[in-house]
This record gives C-alpha cells, structure tokens and sequence, in this order.
C-alpha cells in the first residue's frame, strides 16, 4: 500500500464539516488501496466502498480489534458532490455521519480500533465490486484479523448468503474473505449489495 498516496487521497472537510467529493482524492485512494474498477477514475467518479470509512486509527483503541463499517442510503456518493459531515468520537470508536446538500443522511461510517491494513481491505472491496459493481454498495463492514506482509499475495472469495428486498430494491448479503498464502485469513467482510430486478 502507498501510504503517501493514502493521505493524499482523504477526504477533508472545511471547518464547518463541509466538502466536495474530489475526483483526483477518490483516483488517489483507489490506486493507493488497490481498487481498480473503472467507475473510480470517471469524471464523476463514484467513492469505493471503504472511502468515508477513514484509515486513522481512534484514539485509545490500542488493542482494540481494527473494524470499518459503511453504509450507504442509496447509491454511493460521487465526485462533485457536496456533503456535509458531522464525527462523534466514542471511548473506542467514532461515527462519521455524511449528508446532502438537503440535509439528508446518504452515509455512516462505523470505526474502531487502531487503524490496520488497508490495502488488505482494499482487495476485498475491490473483489467485491468488481463481481457486484461499486453504485450498487449498500454495506461494506471489514475486520482485520492477521498481519500479512506489504507484498502478500491474497485470495479474494466472497458467497451471497441472502437474497431479499429493502427499500424497493433486490438486495445480497455477502462474506468476503482474504487468505494469504499460508492459509491465514488476513481480513473478512460483510456486505450488501442492490442488484438489478
């Protein structure tokens, strides 16, 4: 993971919690996390699922296990969008609310826990969607569970677990799962997807 390019590639809010979605951030985080779909380097770029998530660790969550929880309310932001955003810091975690221009809640993000591997999750995401298309994210939760090496190569694997319908839309429930090369399973993730009826 370029870890110069991740912190270039955050998203940054003005003191009054406002901020346009950057295409060049969403391309930098993209490139810097391994997701490689195309939809992250159209001019209207759409955010990869774990983008509003934060890479950071929170403060005091040493020891703490390292998990990221992203929910959408529709289809994901995009570059251009203004948003709002608005952080509520827990003894070990913090929400990260993200609104429209109409004050509408489109984004959360759960974290807790001290940061870890994004690149690793990065790969989960980028498996995930390339298989069920980035606009389609509803959820993306991961868990980091064992260190891998910078150059790990991992296997990405991922099952529909669920099918059923939520606000008008045909939805999956999904378990991604990343294993190095030793067979450790480096991180898992949950995740929701729309799909086309």
């Amino acid at each position: 993971m370029n870890t110069t390019l991740l912190a270039d590639a955050r998203p940054t809010a003005v003191p009054d919690g406002r901020f346009t979605v950057d295409r060049d951030r969403i391309r930098a985080f993209a490139d810097a996390t391994g997701c490689t779909h195309r939809a992250y380097r159209e001019d209207h770029a759409v955010v990869p699922p774990t983008y509003l998530c934060g890479t950071d660790s929170v403060e005091g969550a040493q020891g703490v296990a390292s998990e990221r929880d992203c929910r959408f309310f529709g289809a994901p932001p995009r570059a251009g969008d203004q948003l709002t955003v608005t952080v509520r810091d827990g003894e070990h975690d913090r929400i990260t609310e993200y609104r429209d221009a109409d004050g509408r809640l489109i984004a959360d993000a759960w974290t807790q826990g001290a940061g870890g591997d994004t690149a690793v999750v990065g790969q989960l995401a980028n498996y995930a969607t390339d298989w069920l298309g980035p606009e389609s994210v509803r959820r993306f939760r991961t868990r980091l569970l064992t260190a891998v090496a910078d150059d790990e190569q991992l296997s990405c694997t991922g099952e529909v677990v669920q099918e059923y319908t939520a606000d008008g839309e045909t939805r999956v429930d999904v378990v991604l799962t990343a294993t190095g090369r030793s067979g450790l399973v480096a991180a898992r993730a949950w995740a929701t997807f729309a799909r086309a009826a």
